[in-house]
């Protein structure tokens, strides 16, 4: 879905001069903080204006450093930069998929400065994130009843929350025609604008979506490689919305029989996922498997190539370095470890795929919250291979030692 976010802007998306505009804001938010203190009016108008930026950007640990200090001292002013302050707060923690947290924050806005039609929608969005679908059908009908403007784009963004909903009901047809209905109403708005903007890609997204589910695959195919576009065009080559339209295109090149393509946009989207400031695992978890998947889907008829994991490398160090850095180090950081010392072993890389491996084992036998004695056993028969100093293996056995290399960069 669209999701929270700030208010329509009447300024086009350009990731260059979000860029370069941030870095001056930035520079002026600390020049204002020394001068005239956090709390102080000029300083928060500066913030709030960095702030629209860091969300377009997807900065959210600048935005999650800045809040810490800014709501208190918006809040104590007991004005509309309080009100300000807490949307910014819950805009922030949406973005982090910490959406009980987002919730939580929209709800007192709710209570502060009653309903009005985007923060019903945005708590809508929230509900749907939630899975309590009853609760965002409410508010987001509420917010078509509260809409008075009928310009163009003034109702795409409730439709489209509308469109991902029905799309989670698993009713993929009213789901396209009201998707569709919201790219048309942003698409209209970018025309008199005269500029394209990342909700007409997000509409396109669903749409996708939508296509996919009722096999249209070459139309799926289109309004995910439009949505790509547009997103890299408005927020950047490697910005985090980017990862959907990736992941997407992964899957119609393989559902289509283009394997060569589907690792080519699989490993893009990882890479992406990457380097996102919120690090989600299960959708990194999603892409890896994807990507493997296919490795072994085309062993069916010309074997596992084995040297081809070897690219992937780089991208599951990163990734394992900020799960170890940034992650409770519990099951579920296990459970990434074993994945990626699985990838350096089908690699031939024992000697970064073993001790992944043993940390991963190490993690799993102290996990309570589930029983993990297959994942563990999975670790442990990997582990031993590595250790046996075995010879090139069987073409579904497990690699030699010293089959492919690693990449330093990704």
């Amino acid at each position: 879905s669209a999701g929270p976010g700030p208010e329509d802007r009447e300024s086009p998306e350009l990731a260059a001069d979000q860029i370069r505009n941030e870095a001056l804001l930035e520079v002026k938010f600390a020049r204002f903080k020394q001068q005239y203190g956090v709390g102080d009016r000029r300083t928060l108008d500066v913030f709030f204006e960095l702030f629209d930026l860091w969300i377009q950007l997807y900065r959210l640990n600048k935005a999650d450093d800045a809040l810490s200090e800014i709501v208190p001292a918006a809040e104590w002013r007991r004005d509309s930069y309080a009100v300000r302050a807490v949307q910014a707060l819950a805009f922030t923690r949406w973005k982090q998929s910490r959406f009980r947290e987002a919730l939580e924050r929209f709800h007192e806005m709710e209570g502060l400065v009653g309903k009005g039609r985007a923060l019903c929608e945005n708590i809508g969005h929230t509900y749907n994130s939630l899975g309590s679908y009853e609760l965002a059908e409410q508010y987001f009908n509420e917010a078509v009843a509260l809409t008075v403007d009928k310009t163009p784009g003034s109702q795409g963004t409730v439709l489209l929350g509308l469109a991902t909903l029905q799309s989670r009901r698993g009713d993929a047809t009213a789901a396209l025609a009201t998707a569709t209905r919201s790219y048309e109403d942003f698409r209209a708005q970018d025309a008199r604008r005269g500029w394209e903007s990342s909700l007409t890609a997000k509409a396109l997204m669903q749409v996708s979506t939508s296509h996919q589910a009722l096999a249209n695959y070459k139309k799926s195919e289109w309004a995910a490689r439009e949505a790509l576009r547009v997103f890299q065009f408005t927020a950047g080559m490697d910005s985090p919305l980017c990862v959907g339209p990736l992941e997407r295109l992964g899957a119609l090149h393989a559902l289509q029989g283009r394997m060569k393509k589907a690792q080519t946009s699989y490993h893009d989207a990882y890479k992406v996922a990457s380097i996102k400031d919120a690090l989600d695992l299960v959708e990194i978890l999603g892409i890896h498997n994807a990507l493997v998947d296919i490795h072994y889907e085309q062993m069916k008829t010309s074997g596992l190539d084995r040297k081809a994991f070897s690219v992937y490398f780089a991208v599951a160090s990163h990734v394992a370095k900020r799960v170890r850095t940034e992650m409770v180090q519990d099951g579920n950081a296990a459970v990434y470890y074993k994945t990626a010392g699985e990838l350096f072993v089908l690699g031939g890389d024992c000697s970064r795929g073993q001790p992944l491996l043993e940390e991963a084992s190490g993690l799993l036998l102290v996990e309570t919250a589930v029983d993990t004695t297959s994942l563990v056993k999975a670790c442990s028969d990997l582990i031993s291979f590595c250790g046996s100093g075995a010879g090139v293996a069987a073409r579904d056995g497990p690699p030699s030692p010293s089959a492919g290399t690693a990449h330093d960069e990704f």
